[in-house]
């Protein structure tokens, strides 16, 4: 079968996509890499900083990331991570001509077909033949599916970004702007300035955004939006639902594992 448990994609022309299954702790990284396929990678569990040329990507499991051939990419997990990466050759590629955004990297909604779709990539119950087209057929939905905006833009600048990353990777969801000047290496003044340069968001509505983000992959695995909310630092659930609601258009509850895909989450 083309799925392996290891990082190596293995298949032919004729098979034209393989697959593969990785688990990660939170902290664990990815140095920079490429493929010579184009690349699906999607979470099951977790959520993922993933960077590429010029940009950086928050990935929780409600989303897809497509990352077209040779292009040069790494990540970091955020949290326990249960990673799945498809891998298509250039000749299955070419046969969905409608996939006209095959050369850019862009992010999708990870739809309840679009997961089906990918575990059943992975599952031993099908032919070759028949996970051939489902291969196809998840091309066919990534030509369709419009590119969703990020939900977490990441600072640019390198000193912003260690400090970004340090309250991600640590869920410091306590840090003041102060305790992130102090990581960056700069005043309060010129940290909160060049912050709002970098994302479009201030400081506080920045962290508003990391904390609904790490939400996600706490519902997607069934975790009460009571235990969510004070997990991540807000003062009651209605709190969070609000915050929740006014950043992605949905409440909470929609993106429990019993909503999942009934409901198509509205991007931001």
């Amino acid at each position: 079968m083309p799925g392996s448990i290891d990082k190596a994609p293995r298949h032919d022309d004729a098979t034209g996509w393989s697959s593969t299954a990785l688990r990660y702790q939170r902290g664990d990284t990815d140095p920079e890499h490429h493929h010579i396929e184009g690349q699906l990678l999607f979470a099951t569990r977790g959520v993922m900083l993933v960077e590429t040329e010029g940009h950086r990507w928050v990935i929780p499991p409600q989303r897809a990331l497509w990352l077209p051939p040779l292009h040069i990419h790494s990540y970091t997990l955020l949290s326990q991570t249960d990673l799945r990466a498809v891998y298509f050759s250039t000749s299955l590629m070419a046969e969905c001509t409608n996939f006209t955004k095959s050369d850019q990297v862009h992010v999708i909604h990870a739809t309840a077909l679009v997961k089906e779709l990918i575990a059943g990539l992975f599952s031993v119950e099908y032919s070759g033949a028949n996970q051939r087209k489902m291969a196809l057929l998840l091309l066919e939905i990534l030509s369709e599916a419009s590119p969703l905006a990020a939900e977490l833009p990441m600072p640019k600048d390198e000193r912003l970004f260690c400090a970004a990353r340090e309250l991600l990777v640590g869920h410091r969801w306590e840090a003041s702007l102060s305790d992130l000047a102090f990581i960056a290496s700069m005043s309060e003044r010129t940290f909160s300035r060049l912050f709002i340069k970098d994302t479009g968001f201030s400081f506080r509505n920045w962290k508003q955004r990391a904390r609904i983000c790490a939400s996600l992959d706490l519902l997607a695995n069934g975790i009460p939006i009571k235990q969510v909310a004070y997990q991540l630092g807000f003062s009651c659930p209605a709190a969070f639902t609000a915050a929740f609601r006014s950043i992605l258009g949905l409440t909470p509850r929609h993106f429990l594992p019993s909503s999942a895909g009934l409901i198509t989450p509205a991007s931001s």
